[in-house]
């Protein structure tokens, strides 16, 4: 199944990292960058999900579960936004991963775009993929809130949501640096859906692990790189023969 290959793709890019020291260095960047990111979002966000239930409802338990489900709401955000940025920011440590595991794996690297370009262009996709993705789980929780039974369904919604928004920046930039544009990114991930949400969850998961959850950004491009090749190769160059 196409989610599995996407799992597995994500898992493959985690052993890679793990197993390959000479990028840990430049793996430590964009985990950094993320780290920073995220706390900073994570932290005013909580802050902001209490101050807002306890004004909206007051004490009390209706005021604990609504910034209960603003919090959760608050910290997928947080997550979603810091590596949506942490991504482009981070964009030459990566490249340097997504060139050394090409090497590893014998894909010949298509023509490399000019930076500015490519950090521009990932800009722009993460900015649409919040675009579209905050909404949804601002709406979610709305919902949640108004009618609380529905937070059965909501949570889920807002995971996948998440996985999804997660699996789109991670996929990003070997995808953009090999020439497809925001448009043709979108197509891609519409044609490999399923490998697309395996691939999201599996990032979703690394990145709830307390300690090694940033690990999810350099080991997801990594494991993007391997995805893009088995399911697209021509999207990547062929292989070298031998």
């Amino acid at each position: 199944m196409s989610v599995f290959r996407g799992v597995a793709a994500f898992f493959g890019g985690v052993r890679w990292v793990v197993t390959t020291p000479r990028i840990w260095s430049r793996a430590l960047v964009p985990m950094a960058t993320a780290l920073v990111l995220i706390a900073g979002f994570g932290v005013l966000g909580v802050r902001g999900a209490m101050i807002l239930a306890h004004r909206a409802l007051g004490e009390g338990l209706g005021a604990g579960f609504l910034g209960a489900l603003l919090a959760v709401a608050a910290l997928v955000l947080a997550l979603v936004i810091g590596v949506a940025f942490a991504q482009p920011l981070s964009g030459w440590a990566l490249d340097g991963i997504v060139r050394i595991e090409e090497r590893d794996l014998g894909i010949v690297p298509g023509s490399r775009p000019p930076f500015l370009p490519t950090l521009l262009a990932s800009l722009a996709s993460a900015l649409l993929g919040l675009a579209l993705g905050v909404p949804i789980i601002v709406l979610l929780t709305l919902a949640a809130w108004l009618f609380p039974p529905a937070a059965i369904g909501t949570v889920p919604i807002k995971v996948l949501v998440g996985a999804l928004l997660l699996a789109w920046d991670l996929l990003d930039y070997p995808l953009a640096s090999h020439g497809l544009g925001v448009g043709a990114r979108l197509r891609w991930c519409a044609d490999h859906f399923g490998a697309l949400v395996g691939f999201g969850l599996a990032a979703l998961l690394l990145f709830a692990v307390p300690g090694i959850g940033l690990l999810a950004l350099p080991c997801g491009v990594a494991g993007a790189v391997r995805l893009v090749a088995d399911v697209t190769p021509t999207a990547r160059g062929t292989r070298r023969s031998g």
